[in-house]
């Protein structure tokens, strides 16, 4: 999928790789970003179906996209994507996606006519004092200087910043500043979040800054994101032969430098507490997600704090994989999760959320009750 030439390239299909029939994939994990390659690898790449392969840790795909039911407590999520029109590669799928619900149209389609009918806005951005309106009233407030430190990291050279902070380029008189609430209630940013990855958000989402003081620049699904996005991706992908294989904990995927060529030979992966491998030939292909923005998730509730004992030094699930890979470089060149994760104080997350708890009738329950009523309307007036 190409956009530098407007729809010329945008919308046309693909030819047919060559030796693509023979070409097989092993997908670690199966977030938006995993569940994406298998959709662009079957229908721009027209490789089979049944010879994509996903692997994933959980008991159901989505990643961050989560929305799941657990009898104890209720529905709940992670993570979440806060979407916008220029999200070119998410639409261009979706609109090739099939609702699971409205027959004959697809992902996109509901996404567009749902944000039409109810675009999203905020009447209130920021609260104060138990609710009250902080006033921001959609001003920045940005200092002369908060604003040229950054206009000048929008335009600093990115290994300029590598190692940075975000403290460490902006002024102390930015952090009084609406533009920095409205920036770290939206994309998560603390001081000391990489100034690097604040250069690449601040070109991704410039722009996003006319909707941030009240939430005009997003678009939001119907229902959670797990529901409106994950189910009915993995069912196009399961329609067309792709296999989900949940419970598959990947430890490593061993890389072979031969030659000044770094070729994946092997993955090892454990399941069911019994470790296993699958070895890798020149005609399969390896996408590995790591990095989850909610991995080492753990929850607390209203009276209990989180147990954190166990994600202390970036113990988890992508961690562990991206060491073990990491280890295997000779010169760096799969870069170093320790930068990110040796830090447990600094970089720790908490978050809370309103949760509740109430029956929920499935569509199907739902529909039969109507056609109940329907049948009820039609019996005689004696009965």
């Amino acid at each position: 999928m190409y956009y530098s030439a407007g729809t010329y390239e945008s919308f046309a299909k693909p030819e047919k790789p060559k030796d693509a029939d023979k070409k097989s994939a092993y997908i670690i994990g199966t977030g938006l970003a995993g569940l994406a390659a298998a959709f662009y690898l079957v229908r721009d790449g027209q490789v089979k179906g049944t010879r994509i392969h996903l692997l994933e840790k959980l008991e159901l795909a989505g990643g961050s996209c989560d929305g799941r039911k657990d009898v104890s407590k209720g529905f709940y999520m992670r993570g979440g994507r806060e979407m916008d029109n220029h999200f070119e590669c998410m639409w261009d799928m979706f609109r090739d996606v099939p609702s699971i619900e409205t027959p004959g149209v697809s992902v996109l389609d509901e996404y567009y006519w749902l944000n039409k009918h109810d675009p999203n806005y905020s009447l209130c951005r920021a609260s104060e004092k138990c609710g009250k309106d902080a006033h921001t009233d959609k001003k920045f407030n940005l200092d002369k200087e908060s604003s040229l430190a950054l206009a000048k990291l929008f335009m600093t050279p990115e290994k300029d910043l590598e190692g940075k902070k975000i403290s460490d380029v902006l002024p102390d008189s930015f952090w009084n500043t609406n533009f920095w609430l409205y920036w770290q209630t939206m994309f998560a940013f603390q001081r000391w979040s990489s100034a690097l990855e604040m250069k690449r958000y601040l070109c991704r989402f410039c722009h996003h800054i006319d909707g941030l003081p009240d939430f005009t620049a997003l678009r939001f699904t119907k229902y959670n994101q797990y529901e409106s996005m994950i189910l009915p991706l993995v069912r196009y992908l399961e329609n067309h032969g792709v296999s989900v294989d949940y419970g598959m904990d990947v430890k490593n995927v061993i890389i072979n430098d031969t030659n000044g060529k770094k070729v994946a030979t092997q993955i090892v992966y454990e399941k069911n507490g019994s470790q296993q491998t699958i070895d890798l030939t020149e005609d399969d292909l390896v996408f590995i997600t790591n990095g989850c923005c909610t991995d080492t998730s753990c929850y607390g509730d209203q009276n209990t704090a989180p147990d954190i004992s166990n994600v202390r030094n970036g113990v988890g699930e992508s961690w562990d994989l991206w060491k073990n890979i990491a280890a295997q470089a000779k010169h760096g060149e799969y870069g170093n999760p320790d930068n990110f994760c040796t830090d447990f104080e600094a970089t720790n997350w908490m978050s809370a959320t309103i949760q509740t708890k109430m029956k929920r009738l499935s569509r199907r329950l739902l529909a039969s009750a109507r056609e109940t009523r329907e049948k009820e309307k039609s019996l005689p007036a004696e009965l």
